[in-house]
């Protein structure tokens, strides 16, 4: 039984994406979390301002925010958004998860 919580995070991070939202109001409510997260206002996240966007929508519900939360699967969570390992995610970075 111990692999049970290794196989829910793997389903987590390779299920539907923490930003992928459908509804209008959530999309909103994802982006006002972003702007509120992004310290600097540079329109990019490092690892700490991933983890505030990840905690807000999580508090609003959104998307997997809640499992990424409960399961401390941040890294993880940044590490499969972060597309081109620069440690810094993007606007565009973000965008493509809706796509998948």
């Amino acid at each position: 039984m111990r692999s049970l919580p290794l196989i829910s995070l793997s389903c987590l991070v390779l299920s539907t994406p923490a930003l992928a939202l459908n509804q209008s109001a959530d999309r909103a409510a994802a982006q006002a979390n972003f702007k509120q997260a992004d310290g600097n206002k540079d329109r990019k996240l490092t690892k700490a301002e991933f983890r505030k966007l990840i905690d807000a929508n999580a508090e609003d519900n959104l998307g997997k925010a809640p499992m990424i939360k409960r399961f401390d699967a941040y890294d993880t969570a940044f590490a499969r958004v972060d597309t081109n390992k620069d440690g810094i995610i993007t606007l565009k970075e973000l965008a493509a998860l809706r796509g998948k």
